[in-house]
């Protein structure tokens, strides 16, 4: 993982972003996997602040796990976080070592993440208790270690007193990649099921089905109450979310959780300011981005971060009449 982290922070360094100063840099943006819609809709929303401010955004591949270490160190000034790992990085709990201090957010309860756990509709497994909990060996793609993804995933297992050694030990196998690798690892039937987190609709869960017939997963309500504990709410994929899955027509429980824009303490506060402005301001156009952000509005701005909101991001709500 000491790799992986240092080579997103080369990855920033190199663009020449600094925390020292801000005038004429272009700021950084950690979001997630390329081809997920973290990735998408940053790049979206770089695309609205660049035009209303001028201010310049550059976004590059992270994680969930990984992209607090990144902000807190300064070695990149935006990224995506979620509630439940802010949370954990802010105080140093599992899996961080040391409390996170730096951490701040601008805008929280953004673009509903939802878990995604589907099978090939050809396997004849139907529900989480058959595979974890009686162990029905299965080959699973998942997220790279360090992603918020795995880290849930991990949490799953524990659910059912399981591990990735166990799991191995009666025959499962799991492969590790980004989305795009996972779909196609799904399409050319190398593996069996996908465990993924993406804001409904995720492009790369359509495509899978279009090139695959695929069968979603719902969570047991028993999952559900163990994983609420860490911030994680229970949700529905709509039915008809996926027209090409067996199950299209029925609504899918699953666990979610909301996205949120983070940055470091030291971002200048009319930096922040603006760049939340910038947000809201734009609202109609900040929902155009991807079909999660439709429901977006004001008053969910400083909810659901799991940090404290930025003095600029404050400023900025406090006018609007959201804060008090």
């Amino acid at each position: 993982m000491k790799k992986i982290l240092l080579g997103f922070v080369v990855i920033c360094l190199a663009l020449g972003v600094g925390s020292a100063s801000y005038a004429g840099k272009t700021l950084t943006w950690t979001a997630g996997g390329v081809g997920g819609g973290w990735y998408m809709m940053a790049g979206g929303l770089a695309q609205i602040i660049q035009q209303a401010t001028g201010i310049k955004i550059k976004v590059v591949p992270g994680g969930g796990t990984k992209n607090p270490a990144l902000i807190n160190r300064g070695d990149c000034e935006l990224g995506w976080g979620l509630p439940f790992i802010n949370n954990a990085a802010f105080n140093g709990k599992d899996p961080y070592k040391s409390k996170l201090k730096n951490l701040r957010a601008l805008a929280g309860g953004m673009s509903m993440n939802h878990f995604h756990f589907y099978v090939g509709a050809n396997t004849p497994f139907k529900s989480m208790d058959e595979i974890f909990g009686k162990k029905k060996a299965i080959r699973i793609a998942v997220s790279p270690s360090g992603t918020s993804d795995e880290w849930v995933f991990r949490k799953v297992l524990a659910y059912y007193k399981t591990n990735y050694k166990d799991l191995k030990k009666a025959g499962f196998k799991f492969f590790r990649g980004n989305y795009s690798s996972q779909t196609n690892q799904f399409k050319d039937r190398n593996v069996d099921a996908v465990f993924t987190f993406l804001a409904a609709p995720a492009a790369a869960v359509t495509e899978a089905s279009v090139g695959r017939k695929l069968r979603l997963i719902p969570f047991p309500k028993g999952l559900l109450k163990y994983l609420s504990q860490f911030g994680i709410i229970t949700k529905t994929i709509k039915a008809g979310t996926y027209p090409k899955a067996e199950n299209a027509n029925q609504d899918i429980v699953t666990a979610a959780a909301g996205s949120v824009i983070t940055t470091n303490a030291s971002l200048p506060d009319d930096v922040a300011y603006k760049i939340t402005k910038a947000i809201f301001d734009n609202i109609d156009k900040v929902r155009q981005i991807h079909a999660s952000l439709k429901p977006y509005k004001l008053e969910d701005g400083p909810t659901g971060t799991g940090i404290p909101l930025h003095p600029g991001a404050i400023k900025f709500y406090k006018e609007k009449g959201v804060l008090k």
